[in-house]
């Protein structure tokens, strides 16, 4: 093969992996803005003394749908929702010894809305609504 046909493949080659490389990449930015149209639901579980309630039984519930999202609070009675569609939503938390708590939120596209909530003592068959209003 002559060193001109030689170079010329070669150049083909490397704009081949260039423009390869430059569609993936665009790709990938394509997807990560299919995702930016939710938003989420964060907070902490405290008691009536502020400190916090590991292994609580928080339940996320969306109005419109139905759909129920089921999660626990870790040690430091945090909790996050993951990933949510933008709408009203029906906050639970359930721990022994304590009173139900009910919480509605509003999620929004691109924001974290906080959702902590401070239990009050006495059964669980017992349940606390709190209306909450919306983050401006």
């Amino acid at each position: 093969m002559h060193l001109n046909s030689r170079r010329r493949l070669n150049t083909i080659r490397i704009f081949a992996i260039v423009a390869l490389t430059v569609v993936i990449a665009s790709s990938a930015t394509l997807l990560a803005q299919t995702t930016v149209s939710t938003g989420s639901i964060q907070g902490t579980v405290t008691d009536p003394s502020g400190a916090a309630v590991g292994g609580s039984k928080v339940t996320i519930t969306q109005k419109s749908t139905g759909r129920v999202i089921n999660t626990t609070t870790t040690s430091s009675g945090t909790y996050t929702s993951g990933a949510l569609i933008p709408g009203d939503y029906m906050v639970g938390v359930e721990a022994p010894g304590f009173k139900t708590t009910q919480e509605t939120l509003v999620v929004e596209v691109g924001v974290t809305a906080t959702g902590n909530i401070k239990l009050q003592l006495g059964q669980a068959s017992q349940v606390v609504e709190v209306q909450a209003e919306p983050c401006k």
